[in-house]
């Protein structure tokens, strides 16, 4: 029935993509995203404008609405190529060096790109340029911090900038590291800008500073070794090469933070301290028709901005009667931009229906603390109702035997004098729109009788298949047992779980045997459970541990020994008289 129902959406979504074949829409166009380096500068600094679009394209953005209130001074272009999972994917990105041309809050507007729309971005531009707190030198350094008191484990951003009014050979910065802390470097950039009136270069350098402990966190201060251009060569001509220079030995101030504890009404395993948190979630296939030990694997992400994936908790899961679940190990992932890091874990769960029913698997919640609201949070994946059916479709509980033999009656109204005359009217001319609309319902109706026919075939070979797999679960218990001894000798899992089941119908003559749980409820042999529970686990989750094979298949006949005795014993003849 599986089948027949994936046979089904598989028609529909043909008929749909007919349709739209015939009413000649396009319906597909590649994504093309836009971001900037930074959204808040001064007038007289510049900034880099990325658009992606993910497919290769010759076709070429047109940058007519952004030169209202942008100057344009540089643009590159290029594609990229990448493989993942065996599957070759381009994209193509362009660059574009901007100046803002006013002083307020400036759009840059959506751009189209064959029939991709990017999103509009909001830049602030401030009234004066970012300028070193000691204009007069040329090159000059200094840190600034996102806050000067956080809770234990916040995201700090902690910023250096390098100023500069003379041309530069090359820039040595020291690695920053803080006791007690955790330390991510984001990124760093370069920009033009004008410092007391000259113009000029700022270097930044931006890291994501998480301290783990409460108490005064202390940033130490940072050195830069920086080679200075003593040639007459204009700033833009060389900003790094070789040529005679002099060595400058700057160092930045030393920052002190002051770091709270997590508040006393939040319990050690719900302290989240991020900007935001979010839960989504991924099936590997439909949870309309899952069937008894057929699993179905549920992946949950947990997505923080603020917070590396290593400071995720684990989730904690309640047990579902009728449910097995094999946590896979975690992946962890950390995306850095401007702003920060954001951190995602995903958890993999594999599901095994033991019995047939209706389940609900309960609602997960997340307890955090906003940082830009100081108030705990709490981040809800909803609850999810999964209805398991029988395996074989020849469980299926049978219909009453009166039911074929129910009748309805209708009362029909052979009075021909109640029915009124209708004035007859007389369409004179047929409109061309009929004769479209015929012609699309006669192609309409060829198109379904097509695949009316040949699902009816598939079909028919569906419960050929089935009729063939019922003969096959009929196999005498022998059969079943050589069977299952050659898959352990090929030591492919899958398979001998397969097998093993299959022993298990012929063994007990019980075809509502779909799982191995069923054959050690079956054996009550706590060994014999143990190894089951081991071969279950190395088929549906990364553990390392498999059963033994020996000791797994010694069980079993052990277990079929005794019932061969058991009954050899109740066939043996009584004798003729009591001793």
């Amino acid at each position: 029935m599986k089948q027949a129902s994936f046979n089904l959406q598989k028609l529909l979504s043909r008929c749909v993509g007919f349709l739209l074949m015939i009413t000649g829409l396009h319906v597909y166009a590649g994504n093309l995203t836009a971001s900037v380096d930074r959204d808040t500068l001064g007038l007289e600094e510049t900034f880099t404008l990325t658009l992606r679009y993910d497919e290769q394209i010759n076709a070429n953005p047109d940058y007519e609405l952004l030169q209202k209130d942008f100057d344009i001074l540089n643009t590159q272009s290029g594609t990229q190529m990448s493989i993942i999972n065996g599957n070759m994917e381009a994209s193509t990105e362009w660059k574009i060096a901007l100046a803002p041309k006013r002083i307020g809050t400036l759009l840059i507007p959506s751009f189209t790109i064959d029939g991709a729309i990017s999103d509009a971005i909001e830049m602030t531009i401030e009234g004066k340029s970012k300028s070193p707190k000691n204009p007069d030198n040329n090159v000059t350094v200094e840190i600034e911090t996102s806050k000067d008191t956080g809770y234990v484990q916040e995201q700090i951003i902690a910023t250096l900038r390098l100023y500069t009014t003379v041309g530069l050979n090359g820039i040595d910065l020291q690695p920053l590291q803080v006791k007690d802390a955790l330390v991510v470097q984001l990124d760093e950039k370069q920009y033009q800008t004008k410092i007391n009136g000259r113009p000029g270069a700022v270097v930044e350098t931006r890291y994501a500073i998480f301290p783990q402990q409460s108490g005064e966190l202390i940033i130490p201060s940072v050195l830069y070794q920086v080679s200075v251009n003593s040639g007459q060569r204009d700033l833009w001509d060389r900003f790094y090469g070789n040529s005679q220079n002099n060595i400058l030995r700057l160092r930045t101030d030393e920052q002190r933070i002051n770091v709270l504890p997590a508040p006393g009404s939040v319990a050690p395993g719900e302290w989240l301290p991020a900007s935001q948190v979010s839960l989504s979630e991924h099936w590997s296939e439909s949870i309309d028709s899952l069937k008894i030990g057929e699993p179905v694997t549920r992946s949950i992400t947990i997505k923080t901005e603020g917070l590396t994936a290593s400071q995720i908790h684990p989730l904690q899961l309640d047990p579902v009667d009728g449910l097995t679940f094999y946590n896979d190990q975690a992946q962890n992932d950390d995306q850095k931009s401007a702003s920060g890091v954001t951190g995602s874990r995903i958890e993999t769960i594999a599901i095994v229906p033991t019995k047939a029913g209706h389940f609900t698997l309960p609602e997960i919640k997340v307890n955090w603390w906003d940082t830009q609201s100081n108030s705990m949070r709490t981040a809800t994946l909803p609850a999810v109702n999964l209805t398991v059916g029988l395996g074989d479709m020849s469980q299926l509980p049978a219909a009453p035997a009166d039911e074929s033999e129910s009748v309805t009656s209708v009362d029909l109204n052979t009075d021909l004098s109640s029915v009124q005359a209708q004035p007859l009217v007389v369409q004179e001319k047929t409109p061309l729109w009929l004769y479209a609309t015929n012609l699309l319902t006669l192609l309409a109706a060829v198109f379904f009788a097509l695949r009316f026919w040949q699902n009816k075939r598939e079909l028919a070979a569906i419960y050929a298949t089935d009729r063939d797999e019922k003969n096959t679960f009929n196999q005498t218990e022998n059969e079943a047992w050589n069977n299952f001894k050659r898959k352990l000798a090929e030591k492919e899992l899958i398979g001998l779980r397969k097998a093993l089941i299959g022993w298990g119908q012929a063994y007990w003559k019980n075809a509502s045997i779909t799982s191995l749980q069923a054959i050690a409820a079956q054996a009550q042999e706590t060994t014999l459970t143990e190894e089951l529970r081991k071969l279950d686990e190395a088929i549906f989750s990364n553990h390392t541990a498999a059963p033994d094979m020996e000791v797994l298949l010694q069980l079993l006949a052990n277990l079929r020994r005794s019932k061969q005795k058991k009954t050899a014993s109740n066939n043996e003849l009584q004798p003729l008289y009591k001793a």
